[in-house]
């Protein structure tokens, strides 16, 4: 056995010998696919087709349009979600337009009779369900600086996001998620433009989906391989 491994380890050598000082070799370097974690190729096998939704049951206000907020994340997870190769994202508009009398919540992509009609009409093999469960706001008052100059107040945001990816043909789930916070200051609004609340609710979404976009569909890496460039 120990024969058989220096046997081997001698041919590679040789053989990297050979790539290193044969001119006919040459090291190329390109960009390759990366591939899903390990903890979610199970839910991947044989899924050429993933639905996205952003539900939430909190109601916008005047300062703050939640489905609005939704609607940019979305957007922006088929954007990360489209980097999978050989696999079709559906967009959480022809999910709605496409099955218009579902009301859709937290509980509806596990029930077996949606899973199916998602499957039937709109030929989907998996779901990412982006939940966003709890959101409060308050205003906190902010210490002043190390020089003694007073500051704004702040935007004190504390949410719920829970990203889901369900298979609904195994009905297998991987769940990320839990309670976070943000603290902002107050900026000055021009115009009556106060879309702070909805700028920053944004971008404490976005933190925990680019992880998961990372998770899922992780950008290429670059790899270096010598080949043969004789064309013998």
């Amino acid at each position: 056995m120990i024969s058989c491994r220096i046997i081997i380890l001698f041919i590679a050598l040789i053989f990297c010998g050979c790539a290193g000082h044969n001119p006919s070799f040459e090291e190329i370097e390109f960009r390759a696919p990366s591939q899903p974690s390990m903890t979610l190729q199970p839910l991947l096998v044989n899924v050429d087709h993933i639905g996205v939704l952003c539900l939430s049951n909190i109601t916008s206000t005047k300062e703050l349009d939640i489905q609005k907020v939704l609607a940019l994340l979305s957007n922006a997870t088929l954007r990360g979600l489209s980097k999978l190769k050989d696999i079709t994202i559906v967009s959480q508009d022809e999910i709605l337009w496409k099955m218009n009398d579902i009301s859709f919540d937290s509980t509806s992509v596990y029930q077996k009779q949606v899973q199916t009609r998602l499957q039937e009409e709109l030929d989907i093999d998996a779901v990412v369900l982006i939940e966003l469960r709890e959101l409060q706001t308050r205003i906190l008052p902010l210490p002043p600086t190390s020089y003694g100059m007073k500051t704004n107040p702040g935007i004190d945001m504390s949410l719920d996001l829970q990203i889901s990816l369900v298979n609904v043909r195994t009905n297998e789930t991987w769940k990320q998620g839990g309670k976070q916070r943000n603290v902002e200051p107050v900026r000055l609004q021009l115009l009556g433009n106060n879309k702070q609340g909805e700028r920053q609710l944004l971008m404490s979404l976005s933190r925990p989906m680019q992880r998961f976009i990372y998770r899922i569909a992780p950008p290429a890496k670059t790899q270096k391989r010598y080949f043969n460039m004789r064309g013998d």
